[in-house]
C-alpha cells in the first residue's frame, strides 16, 4: 500500500518498505522506522516481519507527511524540494536519501537509519560539553556544511535536533525540510508555512524576513558551539518572540564571563560566528573548520570586549517595532480596504 494519513507500523508502503516503529511526530510529518524489502520475494515478507529486531533488510528512516500537508500540492512541494537536495548530497556527515525511481504519486522520503542520538538530547542531559569535545563536534558540523554549501544549498535548520551523534564519534546532519539552493530568491514555497528555523539559533537576518545565505548557517553552528560550551543558549528565556528578536538588537554575553575556564580562542570563534553582521563572520564553513582543528593559532581580536548587551529599552524598541509590523500595520491595512471596498459599495447604491 502507499503512505496514507492511517499508516502504522507493520504497513508496507509500494509493496518494498515494511514499517517498523514510529519514532516521533514532528510539526509537519510522522516519521517511521523501516526495513527496506527490495530483493525479496512476498513468501519472505511475514518471516521479515517475524524478526524485524535481528539482522535482516536494511534499516532505513521514512517521513510521512501529515494529512493537512500530504493533501495539498505547494505543500508536499516541501517535501519534493527535500528530497531533491538529498540526491544532491554526497558526504559521509551528511545524511544519504535512498535513491527511489521517481514517482510524482509517492508521497514520503526515505533516508538511511542513523545509529545514535541527537545533540539535542546529549545536551539535555549534560548540558556542558568539554571544550574539546564541543569544538570537535562543531568542526565536523563545518564540515557537513561546507559540502551542502558547495552543492549550492543552504541549511537553514543548523540546531542540536539535527545533529545526529553515532556511536563512532561522527556526527551526521540531518533533516534539510527548510533547505533551500542558495541562489534562490524566496524562501518559502507558495501554500507552505512561514517558517525561518528555531528561535535560539536562527541568524538575526532571517528574523528581519530577508533571505540570507551560507552565513545563516554558521550563525546556527556559533550557536551551538556557545551552548555546548557555556550550557545555555546565546539568549535564554521562554518566548520564542523576545528570544529571537533579542539577537537583532545586541549580542549575547561572552563565554568567559559564564564560564571562566573556556579557553580565550574558543570564545573568539564563538562569538565571531555570533556576529549580527553577516559579513563579520567566518567567510565560508571551511573557514570556520581551519578555526575550530587550530585553536591556537586563532588571532584575537577581542571581540569579548566589544559586545552591545540588550538593554531593556532595546528590547522594548524591538518588541514595538515588530508588534507594528506584524500587528498594527496589518489591521491598518484591513481597515482601510474594508473602508475603500465600503466607499465603492455606497458610491454604486
Amino acid at each position: 500500500m502507499r503512505a496514507t494519513a492511517r499508516a502504522k507500523p507493520g504497513q508496507i508502503l509500494d509493496g518494498r518498505f515494511l514499517l517498523t516503529d514510529e519514532i516521533a511526530i514532528g510539526g509537519m510529518s510522522t516519521i517511521f522506522a523501516a526495513q527496506d524489502l527490495h530483493g525479496l520475494t512476498p513468501r519472505d515478507v511475514p518471516e521479515v516481519t517475524r524478526t524485524a529486531a535481528e539482522p535482516g533488510p536494511p534499516a532505513v528512516v521514512i517521513k510521512i507527511p501529515l494529512p493537512i500537508f500530504s493533501s495539498g500540492t505547494g505543500s508536499w512541494s516541501i517535501f519534493q524540494r527535500e528530497e531533491e537536495i538529498g540526491r544532491a548530497l554526497d558526504h559521509d556527515l551528511v545524511l544519504k536519501f535512498v535513491r527511489l525511481p521517481r514517482d510524482k504519486r509517492r508521497s514520503y522520503v526515505v533516508t538511511e537509519h542513523v545509529p545514535g542520538r541527537t545533540l539535542a538530547r546529549r545536551i539535555a542531559e549534560r548540558p556542558r560539553l568539554s571544550e574539546a569535545e564541543a569544538l570537535g563536534i562543531a568542526s565536523q558540523l563545518c564540515a557537513a556544511l561546507e559540502h551542502v554549501h558547495e552543492r549550492g544549498f543552504v541549511h537553514y535548520d543548523v540546531k542540536p535536533d539535527n545533529v545526529m551523534l553515532c556511536p563512532d564519534g561522527t556526527i551526521r546532519l540531518i533533516d534539510f525540510g527548510l533547505a533551500h539552493a542558495a541562489a534562490t530568491r524566496r524562501s518559502l514555497f507558495s501554500g507552505s508555512p512561514p517558517a525561518i528555523g528555531s528561535a535560539d539559533y536562527v541568524a538575526p537576518e532571517r528574523i528581519k524576513h530577508r533571505r540570507g545565505r551560507r552565513s545563516v548557517d554558521i550563525y546556527g553552528v556559533g550557536a551551538i558551539l556557545y551552548e555546548m560550551l557555556t550550557g545555555q543558549p546565546p539568549f535564554p528565556g521562554d518566548d520564542p518572540f523576545v528570544i529571537a528578536s533579542a539577537r537583532t538588537i545586541g549580542d549575547p554575553p561572552a563565554p568567559r564571563t559564564i564560564d571562566p575556564s573556556i579557553s580565550r580562542a574558543a570564545e573568539e570563534i564563538t562569538l565571531r560566528a555570533l556576529r549580527r553582521r553577516p559579513a563579520e563572520r567566518y567567510p565560508s564553513a571551511a573557514a570556520m573548520k581551519l578555526a575550530l582543528d587550530a585553536p591556537a593559532a586563532v588571532p584575537l581580536s577581542n571581540l569579548c570586549d566589544r559586545l552591545q548587551p540588550v538593554t531593556a529599552w532595546r528590547r522594548r524598541l524591538s518588541i514595538a517595532r515588530s508588534v507594528l509590523i506584524f500587528g498594527v500595520l496589518p489591521v491598518v491595512g484591513q481597515v482601510a480596504l474594508f473602508l475603500a471596498l465600503w466607499q465603492v459599495f455606497r458610491m454604486k447604491r
